[in-house]
């Protein structure tokens, strides 16, 4: 074992063992006083001590995990940084380029995390442990359309495949447009997971009239869906226009579903018409 992993006292050492016991991912003020039975003004001196000691890496204030006794180095590798995540900024849900990713919708390497939480955060794009997680605050509402992930013992959650969809219509500057949804979309569309009545449950939950708009001019421009479910996609669309793609400049208006939209969206609308 290098310097960097010096080696702390017997008394210390103990009481290090009987936490990592459990074979906790996450090791925190909580956790320490819980299983120690000691203050949390206790369990911060021991968190401190170990952290400064080598045995457990320091990923925010309050937040560590253990590195494996066996480690030459105490420069490790985050294992799990959906649990990261949810641990610093829950309640929320792993969601964007995370949920894709998690659901096979792309073959693409991600490179962050991308969490939406109920909290208001000053930087969303932090860095926990050389992990960038990418970070947006929702209203508590749209905490619907979630599926459980175990992590060990801790509970996370993720936005489902249809509910992940309905997040990028919602906001598609997530992952960086709407071109790139399409893509995204058309994979969900062949999977198992596709389900037009639970499209439109999920949007009307949302409470954004433009998911409607923006997933009627996907159906007609790039994908074939029913007279019967456009008509009820149309059903819930605003009479004030909305942008179709936010990340690109839109000067062209389409009546039918009250967008503003590109060249290239227009052009392709009137290739398909």
């Amino acid at each position: 074992m290098m310097n960097d992993l010096s080696g702390i006292g017997k008394l210390y050492r103990i009481k290090l063992s009987k936490v990592l016991e459990q074979n906790p991912r996450i090791v925190d003020v909580a956790l320490v006083k819980r299983i120690l039975e000691v203050s949390s003004q206790e369990a911060g001196r021991l968190l401190a001590r170990w952290s400064d000691r080598g045995w457990i890496k320091r990923i925010k204030r309050g937040i560590y995990v253990p590195i494996p006794l066996d480690s030459t180095t105490s420069k490790i590798v985050v294992e799990e940084p959906f649990l990261i995540a949810d641990k610093i900024y829950s309640p929320g849900y792993i969601a964007g380029f995370s949920a894709i990713k998690y659901w096979d919708f792309t073959e693409q390497i991600i490179e962050s995390v991308t969490y939406f939480t109920t909290n208001k955060v000053k930087n969303r794009t932090p860095n926990h442990g050389g992990i960038k997680f990418k970070l947006k605050t929702i209203s508590k509402y749209k905490l619907f359309g979630l599926k459980t992930i175990w992590i060990g013992s801790n509970k996370i959650y993720i936005s489902d495949p249809t509910k992940t969809v309905i997040d990028l219509l919602d906001d598609p500057k997530i992952v960086g447009g709407m071109t790139i949804i399409a893509d995204f979309f058309l994979e969900y569309i062949n999977s198992k997971y596709y389900d037009f009545e639970l499209l439109v449950q999920y949007a009307l939950k949302n409470k954004n009239n433009t998911v409607f708009k923006r997933l009627g001019l996907l159906y007609e421009t790039k994908f074939t869906e029913s007279d019967d479910n456009i008509l009820q996609l149309l059903k819930n669309i605003s009479k004030s226009y909305s942008e179709f793609d936010p990340t690109v400049s839109s000067k062209f208006y389409l009546s039918k579903w009250k967008l503003k939209v590109s060249s290239y969206w227009k052009k392709e609308y009137g290739r398909k018409k």
